[in-house]
């Protein structure tokens, strides 16, 4: 369903009628305090039910709705669709982001998290991107408690117009967890640490190409490309190529932003691009 600013608004006040219910129904609870014990807690029952059954639901449906409107409005004309999948991401899955081998993460039931998704054409490339939530396991000493890192952000799936006949994976160093980067890469038998020729770069990212080549030096284009789009974004990027696949990963940026509930929805916020480095990215394909 296309939401339009003033579904958005209706909803947003229906939300905040409930609000507004909820703090009479707890006043009314603090009233009922010097009254009656039964009553107050019936109160506060039916407050927390209320809550529970009818304002979380509307809260959720809202900022649901707005996010969609959002994506709809912003990122989706750059790629030519009018579709967002919410859950359940058909383009980007789960053995996808396992062949671009470019982190680890637990796949089970509810991991990885891939929602929001949206896939379409930008200068001639096919473009899929969603955010996503990865479940990464670590110890912090060997033989130690096995603990979850979940890492967040945006991925992004370009399909190359040609095979470039490369095979890296070029990450910011704030992108894995360097412990959770280290071990993950010493288990890829495959793929060892290279030198990057640029020096700029090379004191944040980490190059990785397989074992059974000599890496050539990346073009230097593409160098470019990466240090605008390190620049400018404010998460930490993290990029696979396999002949004429490339995936980003972009950690801390989101398609779904956070949404407001104080503030009632405007044109200007349904207009805000949560997502700009989707330029960078086709940019950065384009030297490919």
């Amino acid at each position: 369903m296309k939401y339009s600013i003033s579904d958005l608004q209706k909803m947003y006040r229906r939300y905040r009628m409930q609000v507004f219910f909820l703090l009479l129904l707890l006043i009314g609870a603090l009233v009922l305090v010097f009254q009656s014990r039964l009553l107050t807690l019936a109160a506060l029952a039916f407050a927390l039910l209320f809550h529970l059954f009818l304002l979380r639901p509307q809260q959720k449906a809202y900022v649901n709705a707005f996010t969609q409107a959002n994506l709809l409005n912003t990122l989706c004309p750059k790629l030519g669709t009018d579709t967002v999948s919410e859950k359940n991401a058909s383009h980007i899955t789960a053995e996808l982001l396992k062949n671009a081998r470019l982190m680890p993460f637990r796949q089970e039931s509810g991991t990885p998290l891939l929602r929001w998704e949206i896939s379409g054409r930008l200068r001639e490339l096919s473009v899929s991107l969603c955010d996503a939530t990865l479940a990464q396991d670590f110890r912090l000493v060997e033989k130690g408690k096995n603990r979850v890192h979940f890492n967040t952000g945006v991925w992004t799936h370009i399909r190359l117009p040609k095979n470039t006949g490369m095979d890296f994976c070029l990450l910011h160093e704030a992108s894995v967890p360097t412990p959770i980067r280290m071990e993950f890469f010493s288990r890829e038998s495959l793929l060892l640490p290279a030198k990057l020729q640029d020096p700029e770069l090379a004191k944040s990212f980490v190059l990785y190409h397989p074992a059974s080549e000599t890496p050539a030096p990346l073009p230097g284009r593409f160098l470019s490309e990466l240090r605008k789009l390190a620049e400018y974004t404010p998460g930490y990027v993290a990029i696979s190529v396999r002949a004429n696949q490339m995936d980003i990963f972009i950690r801390n940026r989101f398609l779904a932003r956070p949404v407001s509930v104080r503030q009632a929805p405007t044109e200007a916020m349904l207009g805000f691009d949560p997502f700009p480095e989707l330029a960078y990215l086709a940019d950065l394909a384009k030297t490919l």
